[in-house]
């Protein structure tokens, strides 16, 4: 029996390092898949409402995600589409809002019934197939929106929303392949803590292993003292024992241990000698055209809020200096507005005035340009590409640098609207958005450090005069 205990502890020990790297790895890539899929959806859904093709879902604060669930599949008429899809796109986004930034990505965590919670979350809209003749009709009715927003749009419109669909199922692709592998996982783990919590217990009668009928018999009896509150699973203990005592046991252990094999660092220098520095870093530059989006509608509710406030100047002198400069041709003074600016590394607060006009100028440019950016076929983006890699990179910190401050500004700036237009259903407010944005910026950030880890790693391969071939 000796050599049983042996194979239990290079089993467990497999397990242990395989779950580490799970933990570390893999669950992280996950989740930056889902985060991906949630720009996408977000930028489709905006696209969706500005065509008016769905209507937002009134009562979308109101509702707390903390679980995961399907909207409704409810069947609807065609006159209830924009109304109903609208609702089932929002409650969809919530909880996918919820999986981004409140589900705990561990393998403790994501358990077997919540892996098949995921895999259905992910097929609802049917995202990897997007037909307007499918049978289920929040897929049909979906597509058949996607369709009219694309038909008539202006080309730009029209690839950010082709854009969107490629690269939520490129994420949902590597989340429904690395979700199977986990489930898999899953179900050695629960094999790993039968042999950890019973077949290494004192307690455990070794003899018992002599024959299947009498192995199966003493897991059994002490399955309910050791492994309390957990499903007896007749089909995975009978593999134990298959692992354990059947004549097959050296291939079937030798099966088990190569399940445990941790590959990930093969494959990333297989993609490192397929994938070049330059296209890390042009991926980056593709991901941060993704935020114009966001930019747009943020600019849009805030040229909003501020035609709020200004009408909201009634006073005489007020409206006599706006009609004479509109006699006699004169430029509107600009806007400025006192807003309170924390920055998040101090966490210290201070005022600051800022030229509103100047300031939606500024942005208007930088949503333009990202937008530009992130299609392949523009000029901009060509330009960037034929950049040399140290410039590019130069590009890229400058960006982010602009962006983490541009993001402090604009909560600035929200916050005084919330203040002054108080009450006013008109507002509209731009927290969704910067939520957005802050995921982009966490995605551009990972693939910056990716790309500075790639050259660390070519640079000390140099210094040990190892070459890339």
């Amino acid at each position: 029996m000796e050599e049983n205990g042996s194979f239990n502890d290079a089993i467990i020990k497999a397990f242990d390092e395989k779950k580490a790297w799970y933990d570390s790895v893999q669950l992280p890539k996950i989740q930056d898949n889902y985060r991906l899929h949630l720009v996408c959806v977000n930028n489709i859904i905006e696209a969706l409402v500005k065509k008016s093709l769905v209507n937002p879902d009134p009562y979308k604060k109101d509702k707390k995600i903390s679980s995961i669930s399907c909207p409704s599949d409810a069947n609807f008429n065609d006159n209830e589409r924009a109304t109903q899809l609208g609702i089932r796109l929002s409650d969809y986004q919530s909880t996918l809002d919820f999986i981004c930034n409140y589900f705990k990505f561990t393998v403790e965590q994501v358990t077997i019934d919540k892996i098949r919670k995921l895999e259905e979350f992910n097929g609802f809209f049917g995202w990897m197939n997007l037909s307007p003749n499918s049978a289920r009709i929040n897929t049909r009715s979906l597509a058949a929106c996607v369709m009219e927003a694309k038909n008539g749009a202006q080309p730009l419109q029209a690839a950010m929303i082709n854009d969107s669909l490629n690269k939520t199922k490129e994420a949902l692709s590597f989340i429904e392949t690395a979700l199977k592998e986990l489930m898999d996982f899953q179900k050695e783990a629960y094999k790993v803590d039968v042999r950890r919590l019973i077949l290494k217990n004192g307690a455990f009668d070794k003899s018992k292993m002599e024959s299947a009928p009498t192995f199966l018999a003493e897991i059994k009896r002490l399955f309910p003292s050791c492994m309390p509150k957990r499903t007896f699973s007749t089909d995975l203990i009978s593999e134990i024992i298959d692992e354990e005592i059947s004549p097959k046991k050296a291939v079937l252990q030798e099966k088990v241990l190569g399940k445990f094999k941790i590959t990930d660092s093969t494959k990333k220098e297989q993609k490192k000698a397929s994938v070049s520095a330059h296209e890390i870093l042009m991926e980056t530059v593709r991901v941060l055209g993704t935020s114009s989006q966001q930019y747009s509608v943020i600019l849009e509710k805030l040229v909003n809020n501020n035609t709020i406030i200004q009408n909201g100047k009634k006073n005489f002198k007020d409206q006599l200096l706006k009609f004479i400069r509109r006699v006699f041709g004169l430029q509107e003074p600009e806007i400025e507005y006192n807003i309170v600016v924390m920055d998040p590394a101090t966490n210290q607060s201070h005022k600051e005035k800022l030229n509103y006009t100047e300031f939606v100028a500024n942005l208007s440019k930088r949503t333009k340009y990202y937008s530009s950016i992130s299609s392949t076929q523009s000029l901009n983006y060509n330009k960037v590409n034929a950049q040399p890699d140290d410039k590019l990179l130069e590009f890229l910190n400058k960006q982010i640098t602009e962006n983490s401050r541009l993001m402090q500004v604009l909560t600035a700036l929200d916050n005084y609207f919330k203040s002054v237009i108080s009450g006013s259903e008109k507002l509209k407010g731009i927290k969704p958005e910067l939520s957005f944005l802050k995921s982009i910026l966490i995605k551009v950030n990972q693939f910056r450090a990716e790309y500075v880890s790639l050259l660390e790693e070519q640079e000390q391969m140099r210094k040990l005069g190892i070459s890339d071939d």
